[in-house]
């Protein structure tokens, strides 16, 4: 258990090794601006469990790497829960309780070319994985995705 800690605090600090002046927060901005939040949610839909499912998207933090190119770090949660709703059995409340709630994390990092608003996927991890999503998330490695105006992403940096 500690190992694993150990390897999870690791790689937030690689995630987020920037000084916070050189790093920017750009999760409201990809909420409002893109439909990164409506493809989590309908990953959820096809691979969360649960009445109270869900999916956030949590953070996204851009910060420069070289003249042209930016690492990009993301965070999204996954939650499963199924809730029992409260029955009344002979005129007393029965239920109301969660029979399962736990959260799937899942991390990113990626470079983004500045002049060609190109994203490459460099790394995903999926914490505390109970749906089996690794190996799903590990084939988004490599993968090159077009962020139009991604300037807007990149002022001040």
């Amino acid at each position: 258990m500690a190992a694993r800690i150990r390897r999870i605090v690791l790689a937030l600090g690689v995630l987020f090794a920037a000084p916070p002046a050189l790093a920017k927060d750009v999760t409201a901005e990809v909420v409002r601006e893109t439909d990164l939040d409506e493809r989590l949610v309908l990953a959820c839909r096809a691979y969360c469990l649960g009445n109270r499912a869900g999916a956030t998207l949590n953070q996204v933090t851009v910060v420069r790497a070289t003249a042209s190119t930016f690492r990009v770090a993301g965070r999204a949660s996954l939650r499963n829960q199924q809730f029992v709703e409260p029955q009344v059995l002979f005129g007393a409340a029965v239920g109301g309780f969660d029979l399962f709630h736990y959260i799937v994390t899942i991390d990113a990092v990626g470079t983004l070319d500045g002049n060609t608003c190109n994203l490459r996927i460099d790394r995903v991890q999926v914490l505390d994985d109970r749906l089996n999503l690794t190996d799903v998330a590990r084939r988004e490695e490599g993968k090159i995705y077009a962020v139009p105006n991604c300037q807007r992403f990149l002022a001040g940096l």
